[in-house]
């Protein structure tokens, strides 16, 4: 059954233990540097196990109002804490190899006993390094991860203590110099300091450069380019900034998008940067700004209705004409009809000037005051009209064309809703122009007329019941009651 974060870490604490409490006895009644040195080492463990216990523990919490990005660096903390034990206390024991080499060399006495202690350490400290693996590997913990990376460092080491604990046995049978033997142990001392310090370096330069919210090296490349190979991303305009905590990396990404999209095409694009990160950082929290840009292809009617949507302004009916010194522009600017002129015209200007900051040739800039209506209006069906309306249309030249005819009354005048249909290969431009002669037939003949609604069909979509075969005033339906 595969343990706990907590459990692992536990184990590891009580191990540690057992194997100090024998390592301490067994290097004082000896004498040896390099045992005392795995001692050291097994002290440091103690230490360091219980820091990294308490890290595992913090690390676990949820987010809070203080931290919400979470925990998780308690454990490169307690890693660069275990870092700092073991370069002051490797320290510590160069300078004591140093004293041995060149003052005191001495040689220590052995045993079988010794042997089997310190077989019996390599044999626990591989079990708990493939213990501590794989609940590393399981939680993405880099405290155990770390915990893990130092016990293989202490059975590198054990193996160099053994090995010098067998030169000094076999010395005699071997016929070694007596100077070689007296120092052999502070030199085995002094190459598991070395290993340890090496691991030291290691472990403390990885917990930094996590804590200093280092990335890997290229990642930051990888990202901008899956980006930019999306469509609808202006080149060179993606941001990648990147964090981890823990293991769960934090991404923030600001991309450009041509203006002129809708917020449902930003908020769709926005989903495919998401994707494009968690191609490579697969459990990734991604934030993803998308920031209108201008480009240099970009239309003038985009640049006229950005510098509307930047006001909070509406504008339809935009037409833009090019003449030899300059560039004409004409729209409608709906404001509520509640306005005076007085009120309105402030509003006219203010886009004016945005429109001319957004251009850079000479501008012309004509706005037209189009009242809207905010609120839903009170409208009543007058069968009178209805029929006045009916009996103007059938003296229309294209009166077979027209369909469903539809008039309202209401507080400001007649609203007449039409629907004409057309060949479907009729372009919109010619549909346009024929719309605007019977709107304009319209208004000649019927008076009190605000507002006329066309709705052009294709002729393939005209019921049975509007084909107008009668040619008579039967060609021009009104819904039904």
């Amino acid at each position: 059954m595969p343990l706990s974060k907590k459990s692992a870490a536990l184990l590891s604490v009580g191990l540690t233990v057992l194997l100090a409490s024998v390592k301490l006895l067994i290097g004082f009644v000896s004498g040896s540097l390099s045992i005392l040195a795995e001692a050291a080492d097994a002290v440091i463990d103690l230490v360091t196990d219980g820091v990294t216990f308490l890290a595992v523990r913090v690390s676990d919490l949820p987010p809070d109002e203080d931290h919400p990005y979470g925990h998780a660096r308690a454990e490169n903390l307690g890693a660069l804490a275990q870092a700092v034990l073991m370069v002051m206390t490797y320290g510590w024991v160069l300078v004591q190899v140093g004293k041995t080499l060149l003052l005191a060399p001495q040689r220590p006495a052995f045993s079988l006993w010794f042997f089997l202690v310190m077989s019996l350490s390599l044999g626990i400290n591989l079990v708990r390094v493939q213990v501590l693996r794989q609940a590393a590997s399981r939680f993405k913990s880099q405290a155990l991860k770390a915990s893990a990376t130092n016990f293989l460092n202490d059975i590198l080491r054990s193996l160099v203590v053994l090995l010098t604990m067998g030169v000094i046995m076999l010395a005699p049978r071997l016929s070694l110099p007596s100077w070689f033997v007296e120092r052999c142990d502070a030199i085995a001392a002094a190459l598991v300091a070395l290993v340890a310090l090496r691991g030291a370096w290691i472990l403390g330069k990885q917990a930094i450069h996590t804590l200093m919210d280092g990335i890997p090296y290229d990642l930051s490349h990888r990202l901008t380019s899956r980006i930019a190979a999306l469509p609808s991303v202006v080149p060179n305009s993606a941001s990648v900034r990147a964090r981890f905590v823990g293991e769960q990396p934090f991404v923030e990404v600001m991309v450009g998008m041509p203006r002129g999209h809708s917020l449902e095409e930003a908020h769709e694009l926005a989903h495919k940067v998401e994707d494009a990160i968690r191609l490579d950082l697969h459990e990734a929290s991604v934030l993803v700004h998308v920031e209108p840009t201008r480009t240099v292809t970009e239309p003038y009617t985009t640049a006229v209705y950005s510098a509307a949507q930047r006001l909070g302004l509406r504008v339809h009916n935009l037409a833009i004409y090019q003449l030899k010194e300059e560039i004409r522009i004409e729209m409608d600017l709906e404001l509520p009809g509640s306005m005076t002129l007085t009120e309105a015209h402030p509003f006219s200007e203010r886009l004016e000037a945005a429109i001319a900051a957004e251009l850079s040739c000479p501008t012309v800039i004509a706005v037209h005051l189009e009242p809207r209506h905010d609120q839903v209006q009170p409208a009543v069906r007058y069968a009178p009209l209805e029929a006045q309306v009916c009996q103007a249309i059938t003296a229309l030249p294209n009166a077979a064309s027209i369909g469903l005819t539809e008039a309202l009354l209401t507080n400001d005048g007649v609203v007449i809703t039409l629907r004409c249909y057309f060949p479907g290969d009729t372009r919109l431009t010619d549909v346009h122009t024929a719309m605007a002669r019977t709107e304009r037939d319209l208004r000649r003949v019927i008076p009190d007329v605000v507002r006329v609604q066309i709705d052009p069909e294709p002729d393939d979509r005209r019921p049975a019941a509007d084909t107008g075969d009668t040619g008579d005033a039967g060609a021009v339906t009104s819904p039904p009651r």
